[in-house]
């Protein structure tokens, strides 16, 4: 054999085939703690009565699964979760959607209102909503511009709208940085293009930025409509979760699981709430390789 002749490959043991899976057996326990069990016994719940501490009792089949799907607050909550979905994810993006085209331009003193308008993504929610609480409070700041004593958060015709706007404002820090970074993606050459042929702000904005920033926009969209479908912190702080006006399937899961200490109907909301979810997401991977355009 000669000097310079390679040595043939080691043979591969069993040794060598398993340990990759070692590697990542930690990993598979605790997704196996923290994920897949909760899910199955989750499951396991809604077909059992439960105790104050959450514990399966009797069995009862689809005795509760019928108790709540009769019930209308649950249509009420499936409803007011796709209202909140609808308004926080168009209202959050179409802001935020405005303040990043108009910062595409680093200009003197651009720092500032960037800044500015990423702010809320600094703040936790739970003192953003103790902060409005006491600003729609009747003696709040609201009530002092207008020269009124109106309790806002208890109007069932505004406390609806108040939650959106404020939490929409509170989720267009993170949106604004997303879509920022979108727009400034977008080759000089293709701006310049743009201005030779005379191409006005709209035009430029939907033929020129919309196109390259099209993965990071349509991310936004989702991201904020999954966000929403999720909502609890705000509505919780600000009206509670006994209203079945303002109340989605997130506080239902919470008051019946927490509050009222029945485990089997919170896990049943829960589920629903993972399945709209989980369809949600499916369209979103659906309509990803329709509109997305990936330079």
């Amino acid at each position: 054999m000669k000097k310079n002749q390679p040595k043939m490959l080691r043979r591969k043991t069993l040794g060598d085939t398993l340990f990759p899976y070692l590697l990542i057996t930690p990993y598979f326990i605790l997704l196996a703690i923290f994920t897949f069990y909760p899910v199955v016994n989750c499951i396991w719940l809604t077909f059992h009565a439960t105790n104050q501490i959450g514990q399966a009792g009797a069995w009862t089949g689809l005795r509760f699964w019928k108790r709540v799907v009769q019930k209308s607050e649950f249509s009420q909550a499936i409803l007011t979760t796709f209202k909140y979905g609808g308004l926080l994810g168009v209202g959050t993006f179409s802001l935020a959607m405005l303040l990043s085209y108009l910062s595409v331009k680093q200009v003197k003193g651009s720092k500032v209102y960037q800044t500015l308008f990423s702010l809320p993504m600094a703040m936790a929610t739970v003192p953003v909503a103790a902060i409005y609480s006491f600003v729609f409070d009747r003696y709040g700041i609201v009530n002092r511009i207008f020269g009124t004593t109106r309790f806002w958060l208890a109007d069932t015709s505004v406390r609806f709208w108040i939650i959106v706007l404020v939490t929409i404002w509170c989720n267009c820090g993170s949106s604004f940085l997303y879509l920022l970074v979108g727009f400034r993606a977008v080759p000089e050459e293709l701006i310049e293009s743009a201005d030779l042929d005379g191409a006005g702000p709209f035009k430029k904005f939907f033929n020129v930025y919309v196109p390259i920033a099209s993965p990071q926009i349509f991310f936004v969209v989702f991201l904020n409509i999954l966000s929403a479908f999720k909502s609890f912190t705000m509505i919780k702080i600000l009206v509670g979760t006994e209203d079945s006006e303002v109340c989605n399937l997130m506080c239902k899961l919470y008051y019946y699981a927490f509050v009222k200490e029945r485990y089997e109907t919170g896990c049943i909301y829960a589920l629903v709430l993972s399945v709209l979810i989980f369809l949600v997401s499916r369209i979103q991977f659906f309509f990803e390789k329709k509109v997305v355009i990936y330079a």
